[in-house]
């Protein structure tokens, strides 16, 4: 394949650079998004793989190319939407059947009604920005404002136990069943016992993330039949219910009896040598090239399927759906 970059500016603008070389992407010429428009289609390309990971990128720009009728790798804008929203998330993948925490959403100005302890977290937020888990002795408010102050809804969540936190996978195969990967384990102590943006990021001295934290995690994690089975079917439940494409990932916190809770989402894959997927995938075997590759083939291959059932009349033409 031929791979070329596609750059969305802080300032709307939009660039193609020849490669993703600094010299490359300081000579890319600057367009407006019509301009950008009228670049994919002389381009056109075959498919999109979605790098963005702040919201617009995994929701906006994704419909985007959605709306200019070229496919996407892994999950589209609806679900990315939907796996944003922790509150959202967790009430579908529950009413498949997928055990999660009890839980209750807050507004500015809501009172938490749960035993403590729980966590708070904002809604629509990443690597744990704005969390805290609060215990007896914790400042409510203050944990509140933080949260409040990444988002205008807030989950608080029930706490579970620690027992074990794991990071799940699973890859659709090409007959329609599912792969789950070896699982990452996250190392927590009864001090720690929650995952902060300390576990995460590392951050420059402004407070800028610069790059994820290493150490801490076991991949694979030592997993046996009992729970590997009840893992699978959380992911695939969890899978099928948010109408996941491709892969996804879950957080997953496992209490001392060894029942798996869902925690959320992850449906973003970089497809970077250190990405979840392909750091997963390559305990199994996979090269990051050979994960990578079967995503863009299958991607290409929706649409072909798709074209030809237009061309055939066999599309569906009624409905909000058609």
């Amino acid at each position: 394949y031929d791979n070329r970059p596609c750059i969305v500016h802080l300032d709307g603008t939009w660039s193609f650079p020849a490669d993703l070389s600094e010299e490359a992407k300081a000579k890319a010429e600057r367009l407006t998004i019509a301009q950008a428009f009228a670049k994919i289609a002389e381009l056109k390309p075959a498919t999109m793989v979605p790098h963005m990971f702040c919201l617009p990128g995994m929701t906006t720009y994704r419909g985007i190319f959605d709306a200019l009728c070229i496919p996407i790798v892994g999950n589209s804008a609806v679900v990315m939407g939907i796996s944003t929203n922790k509150v959202q998330s967790k009430a579908i993948v529950e009413a498949a059947g997928v055990p999660v925490p009890p839980a209750q959403l807050l507004k500015k100005g809501d009172v938490p009604y749960m035993k403590r302890p729980f966590i708070l977290k904002p809604c629509n937020e990443d690597n744990s920005q704005g969390i805290t888990l609060v215990k007896e002795n914790t400042d409510l408010q203050k944990a509140l404002d933080l949260a409040f102050s990444f988002d205008y809804e807030v989950l608080c969540e029930s706490y579970i136990e620690l027992g074990r936190e794991l990071r799940v996978a699973v890859l659709e195969k090409d007959d329609g069943s599912f792969q789950m990967l070896p699982c990452i384990e996250y190392f927590l102590t009864q001090d720690s016992p929650i995952r902060t943006p300390q576990h995460k990021l590392v951050t420059d001295s402004r407070g800028v993330p610069t790059t994820a934290v290493v150490g801490g995690r076991k991949c694979p994690a030592d997993i046996d039949d009992v729970l590997a089975k009840k893992l699978l079917n959380l992911a695939v439940k969890s899978h099928t219910a948010l109408g996941c494409r491709d892969y996804s990932i879950y957080d997953v916190r496992v209490d001392p009896q060894g029942e798996p809770f869902f925690i959320e989402a992850c449906l973003y894959c970089s497809f970077a040598p250190k990405s979840v997927i392909v750091a997963m995938a390559g305990e199994v075997g996979m090269k990051q090239r050979e994960v990578y590759e079967m995503f863009v083939d299958r991607s290409i291959k929706r649409k072909r399927e798709a074209d030809e059932q237009a061309a055939d009349g066999a599309a569906k033409r009624l409905g909000m759906r058609a």
